[in-house]
Order: C-alpha cells, then structure tokens, then sequence
C-alpha cells in the first residue's frame, strides 16, 4: 500500500510537499529522495486539502492501478473521487491485457464549490497550445506553463529560454501567464516505465491526469471553471494515448469541467487557423516544437517534428522562418531521409506524415523557400510516397533494443555511461 501523511504548504505557501510511506513490496516504483511535489509562482494557502491532494493523486492512482497496490488518504474532493472511479475503467479499455486494480480509500468527501467562471489553457509554446489559444484569446485565459513535464527540472537553461520565448510573445497577456513546476517525471523509477508495453509510460499513460491535476490549486485560487488541455491527435488515432478526450474530460473536480480542446482538427487544420489568425491580427509568433538538446534557438529545425510542422506551414502558404524556424538548404533532403531503407516509422508517425500528404494534394500553391521548380518536384514526389510499405519495418527488433538499452541506462547507469563512451571511440 501506499499512505499519504500529510500534505504541507511550504516556502511562503508556493509549494505543496507530499510527505508518504510505501510498502517495501512496491518501494521499488519510487524515488524515495524525490517525494511528489507541486511548486507555483502565487500562494495557494487557502487551498482546501481536499483540492490539494489532487496534484499527487493525478500522479499516483495510474501507478496504483498499473502496480495493484492500495492508496489511503485523508480527504478528497468528491467530484474528483468520482472522476477517477470512471479514468480507471477507461484505462483498463485502453490496456485490455493488463489487469487494472488497485484502491484508494479515503476518511472524508468533501463537496468544493469554485467560485467563478475563469478560463485556462495548458501552454507549451507549441503548435496545439498556440491553436487552442487563438479559438480562446477573446477569453482572456489564464495560461499555465509546467516545469518537469517536458524540460527537466535540471535544465534551467532550456527553461529559462522558454520563459524568455514567452515573454517576447506580445501575443501572450504577461499578466495571465503562470509557471509550475513539479517533479512529475522524477518521483517514480524507471520500473513504471516498463508497467507498459515499449516503455511509454508518460506519453500512454501519465500525462494527460499529471497536467491537469496540478492545475486544481490555481482553479480554486483564480476561479477558474473552465479548464483546456490542447489535443495532439483526433479521433481517426486508435493507439491508447495519456490525453484523449476519454482521459481529460473526465478529470474534474468541484464544479470545474476539462475540455480536451481542438480533437476535431489534425495538425494541418491547425496550422490553417494559426497562419490565419496571424495574418488576421498581424502579430508575429515563434512556435517551439522541440526540446532537442542541440537546438539554438526556438527550434533544432532538423528533427522529424520541426520538418512536420515547418512543411504544413510552407502548404498553408507561409514562410516557417517567420514562425521561429531557420530551415537548412537541404530541408527537402532531409525529409526524404525519414523514408529511406534504414527508416523505422511506426503507426502514429506514419499518420503524421499522411496528413501533411493529403494536404499537400489539396493545395493549388504552396510557399517557396528558394527554387521553385525544384520544390514543386520534391512536393510531388513526396505525394506519391507510399507510406504503408514503410511503417513498420523492423519495428519489433527496434523495440526490443529500445527497452535493453533503457534497462541498461537506468538500472546499470555506470556501466550504460561506459557503453556510451566506447560507443564514441
């Protein structure tokens, strides 16, 4: 089992601490020098205990279910309570293989009111979160941006650059933009990782509850009812997937309801509704679609993320370089590179891919980088890719070397540093 203590406000009641015990049986899930906790940039002193819990119990009950343990605590939220009796059986919908248990037991339910009508949205700085925000910049949302989801704590660098992107975005009301940060990545060891199958724990699992849950404090403290996590695929992806409308919409608590916002639209629609919205309003924007470690500036520009996003804003008729890219020379040539022998493309990027084809196809003209003749070839060749004889390739044998080497990294780290060092040789 695992037993929440008690829940303590700490550092001028900025910071949440979670203090708890597990047992031995399962102690082998957690970091013990790294116990959960939540840190804002406004107190949230009066926030109920009820709603205070809601920040670890997002994080710990997917792991209780996965695992099979109990969780007991002392108050919740019953609204919330609720929530994540109906996020268990979806989860178990999700993985029909794997046997989801596990109990959380509570002393008391309490029954919060929010009071107000506020709107927020989860901002990364990303294409989604940019789309979201212009189907709700009348709204004048509040925009809450988390720290340990996808740069980790460590890096105060990459941090610090994404807050400087932000404040540089006239874009973005400074006064309405938040930043969290929560060691939601780190408290737990890479064994729950392998709770699923090729190690997708975060992305299959954990973050669409572990983002919006850390959001409950700031609700009650700003009277926000109206909560917006940007959707990443549609309805035509059938992969289980962390955040889905099924996932987030059924995370609430007090009164507030969660909308997995922009699931009707693909990549490319969004890209549409960006370029338009910027030309309607002519503000100037920089997307960040990548944390790569070798990026400069907003974007690495290289990656198969930043080849996507900037080739769907060239077929909306628009220059990616004034999006907060710096494409090569040979951008198309890298392209082609993720379809060649060596490639490995699995279901979800392959889809990707295929809604940037089916756009491609329907646009008359498309933005030019440099030579017209030979881009307008390299558009139709990349139309007439078929991309059903590249998925999948040699998925499994990539796979099954994925998972030896992340359980070589985290269980051997010495031994996986001295691998990676005669890798270089």
């Amino acid at each position: 089992m695992l037993k929440l203590n008690n829940i303590s406000f700490q550092d001028n009641h900025t910071k949440i601490g979670y203090e708890y015990e597990v047992s031995k049986s399962i102690s082998s899930y957690f970091n013990e020098d790294k116990p959960f906790y939540v840190h804002y940039d406004k107190n949230i002193k009066n926030t109920p205990k009820s709603i205070a819990v809601i920040p670890f119990l997002a994080n710990i009950m997917p792991i209780s279910w996965f695992v099979g343990f109990d969780v007991y605590i002392d108050e919740i939220d019953e609204t919330f309570y609720n929530s994540l009796q109906t996020l268990k059986k979806q989860f178990q919908k999700y993985h029909p293989n794997k046997e989801i248990k596990g109990t959380l037991h509570y002393t008391k339910l309490i029954s919060n009111e929010i009071k107000g009508d506020g709107t927020s949205l989860l901002f990364s700085g990303g294409l989604d979160s940019f789309d979201s925000l212009t189907r709700h910049y009348h709204k004048d949302p509040y925009l809450f941006s988390i720290h340990g989801a996808d740069v980790e704590i460590k890096d105060t660098k990459r941090w610090e650059e994404f807050k400087q992107f932000n404040r540089a975005e006239k874009i973005l009301n400074q006064d309405r933009l938040f930043y969290i940060e929560s060691n939601l990545r780190e408290f737990y060891t890479y064994k729950v990782d392998l709770l699923v199958d090729h190690l997708g724990w975060w992305g299959a699992v954990q973050h669409g509850m572990a983002l919006i849950g850390v959001l409950a404090p700031m609700s009650y403290k700003f009277g926000i009812t109206n909560v917006n996590i940007a959707a990443s695929a549609t309805n035509e992806i059938t992969y289980s997937w962390g955040s889905s409308p099924y996932i987030d919409e059924n995370m609430k608590w007090a009164n507030t309801t969660v909308t997995h916002e922009g699931y009707q639209f693909k990549r490319t629609d969004k890209t549409d509704h960006v370029v338009k919205f910027i030309n309607d309003t002519g503000y100037r924007l920089t997307l960040r679609v990548c944390y790569a470690d070798e990026r400069t500036g907003a974007n690495c520009n290289t990656c198969h993320k930043c080849q996507r996003t900037a080739l769907s804003i060239i077929l909306s008729g628009a220059n990616p370089n004034d999006y907060g890219f710096n494409l090569p020379d040979n951008f198309y040539d890298l392209i082609f590179r993720n379809f060649g022998e060596d490639c490995i493309m699995t279901t979800g990027i392959k889809y990707q891919w295929a809604c940037i084809q089916d756009k491609a196809r329907s646009v008359d003209s498309f933005f030019i980088l440099k030579d017209e003749e030979k881009e307008k070839a390299a558009i139709q060749k990349f139309i007439d890719l078929n991309l059903d004889d590249i998925v999948n390739k040699n998925e499994s044998q990539v796979k099954e070397n994925k998972k030896r080497k992340f359980i070589l990294k985290n269980k051997f780290p010495f031994l996986y540093k001295v691998y990676q060092k005669i890798k270089s040789l």
